[in-house]
């Protein structure tokens, strides 16, 4: 009959788990990616920019115009001005390389929003796990400031020891009471950035002690590629700004003569030759200016990039090597310490005092575990962040 019992327990802890709405970090990323303002105003930008390059053939509107040249008769006339056609060329591929900055804008506008959503996940994961602790110590310290109580009021102990456990108590309490309050402060962040009505349950905070895998080259990362882009259209925009320097042109037809002018007579050309060529050549000269600061700019973030880089995987291995130790060695001696506290509180071999402070030091330890857990999946997602992953 147990045996029966505990697999129709089985059965429905089961059916329950299966049934939860469980929102893994990423369905968030995903939700996120799909639902949040930002990323749709880089869509937009996007669209923007190549609606842009349908207009980079901006011919001037032509003139139609009626004149009078002889006093005897109105001509209808039409005149149409153009640049040199190099311009036109130029402007496309300067139009082209703006919607390529836009998609890159659009890469890192994703890249933070993954490493924003993806760090509000943790951060809720370590909530969730501290409240459950805090909840754990709470009904152990209330236990402890009823037992106190009653040993006060029988004479067995003195009103320091009571105070301490009550108080101490009451302090917890305070704590889990603040967890659960920071982890539903964190849900809703993580709600808003998504866009998910239903949250749901998030996966239980866990350690990946993988190791930390090869890392792509700092051209991947979505800001480096920003700004190589960013220099690729200066270098677009120099050449653009030479040709500004080219003639240009205009065509027209209107009969400035007698009706009968052979038509052969009636059209007219004009070439603008650039004679002021200084705002010209300022023009190239900026742009060529714009092109090495940018170029400088790719230089200064790859090095930034690099240095964060080396740093996060330092801290990465600093926080796995320690969560390691703490899984090895302090989280033993915590429950141990706990386990024989409690045995000796109950023989009445220590005061409240000490077995307070015991407590304390041992919870402590399995605080600073949290911790140091959180520090190795914060490095490794910026390592994810800082690889565009």
């Amino acid at each position: 009959m147990k045996l029966i019992l505990k697999l129709m327990l089985l059965i429905c802890f089961a059916n329950t788990a299966r049934g939860q709405n469980v929102t893994t970090p990423e369905a968030a990323v995903s939700a996120a990616l799909q639902n949040h303002p930002s990323n749709k105003a880089s869509v937009y930008a996007v669209k923007a920019k190549k609606y842009e390059e349908k207009a980079a053939f901006n011919l001037p509107n032509p003139e139609i115009n009626a004149e009078s040249p002889t006093g005897e008769f109105y001509a209808i006339g039409v005149l149409q001005s153009f640049d040199f056609p190099t311009v036109y060329i130029r402007q496309k591929s300067v139009a082209k390389a703006e919607t390529r900055l836009a998609q890159a804008g659009q890469r890192v506008t994703e890249n933070d929003l993954r490493y924003t959503v993806r760090t509000l996940y943790l951060e809720a994961q370590v909530a969730e796990y501290q409240s459950r602790q805090w909840s754990l110590r709470d009904s152990l310290y209330g236990a402890i400031g009823i037992a106190a109580a009653r040993q006060f009021a029988a004479g067995e102990i003195d009103f320091l020891q009571k105070t301490m456990a009550e108080n101490g108590a009451g302090r917890v309490h305070q704590e889990r009471l603040a967890a659960e309050q920071k982890l539903n402060v964190l849900r809703q962040q993580l709600a808003s950035y998504t866009g998910l009505s239903n949250l749901g349950t998030i996966l239980p905070l866990g350690v990946d002690s993988a190791g930390l895998t090869a890392l792509p080259g700092i051209s991947e990362n979505p800001s480096v590629s920003y700004d190589q882009q960013a220099a690729q259209l200066a270098e677009k925009q120099i050449n653009l700004a030479k040709s500004r320097a080219l003639p240009n042109f205009s065509l027209g037809y209107l009969n400035q003569g007698p009706r009968s002018t052979p038509i052969d007579y009636r059209f007219r050309a004009s070439i603008g030759i650039p004679l002021w060529a200084g705002h010209y050549l300022a023009g190239a000269n900026a742009a060529k200016a714009e092109s090495q600061a940018a170029a400088a700019r790719v230089e200064v973030q790859g090095q930034a990039i690099a240095f964060e880089q080396a740093r996060a995987q330092s801290d990465a291995a600093t926080a796995l090597a320690n969560v390691h130790y703490y899984e090895r060695d302090a989280l033993p001696r915590s429950r141990a310490l706990i386990a024989a506290a409690t045995r000796m509180r109950d023989a009445g071999q220590v005061d409240y005092v000490t077995f307070l402070r015991t407590l304390d030091e041992a919870y402590e330890i399995q605080q600073a575990y949290v911790d140091q857990i959180q520090a190795l999946n914060v490095a490794q997602l910026r390592l994810r962040y800082l690889s565009g992953n």
